[in-house]
């Protein structure tokens, strides 16, 4: 058996190509697919109220491959990390969505601090001024084809976080908006 011998170029070529990799790894920025766009609105002054009017400072627009920014107890998205603002910023979500079978929906809007939620122009829940993170119901019934919901979140001060599931008639089965079911396609 030849063993092969020890050559320090190699070790050091292997080591080299290790830390370009680690390197490129470490600079390549974070990618999703863009399914949702979001409006983030940094606000002047204290949110209070879902309702009250906007004094905007500064807005950025951000994609998201789904609604499930309620991470660590802040507004973060789990592979792009922290996207709002600290404090005091409005989200503006408009968004088209397929649903496949029509019949009854169940939307689970989860939010620190306010919400309004509608689709095809209809309100069908709100929660208007802070709170801990709660999640709500929201039912509608919806026919086969396209539709459009609007999300409105706000952020005051604290904690924050933002979901949206959804559900078909009894079914138990969750699925987080962004994520296609058999039921609704984003």
């Amino acid at each position: 058996m030849n063993a092969m011998p020890f050559n320090r170029n190699i070790v050091f070529s292997a080591l080299l190509a290790i830390i370009c990799v680690v390197i490129i790894n470490r600079i390549t920025p974070p990618h999703v697919s863009p399914v949702f766009e979001l409006v983030i609105s940094k606000n002047r002054t204290s949110i209070t109220d879902i309702h009250q009017p906007r004094d905007i400072e500064m807005t950025k627009t951000v994609n998201v491959d789904r609604i499930d920014l309620a991470d660590k107890n802040r507004f973060r998205h789990r592979k792009l990390g922290e996207i709002g603002y600290t404090d005091d910023f409005f989200v503006d979500i408009n968004a088209p969505f397929r649903v496949k079978k029509a019949g009854t929906y169940t939307f689970y809007l989860g939010s620190d601090d306010g919400f309004i939620f509608s689709v095809d122009g209809r309100q069908l829940c709100e929660w208007t001024h802070d709170r801990p993170f709660s999640v709500n119901p929201c039912r509608v019934h919806l026919t086969e084809g396209t539709h459009q919901f609007t999300l409105v979140y706000f952020q005051g001060f604290g904690n924050a976080g933002l979901t949206m599931d959804y559900s078909y008639e009894e079914e138990s089965t969750q699925y987080v908006a962004g994520e296609d079911s058999r039921y609704i396609s984003f």
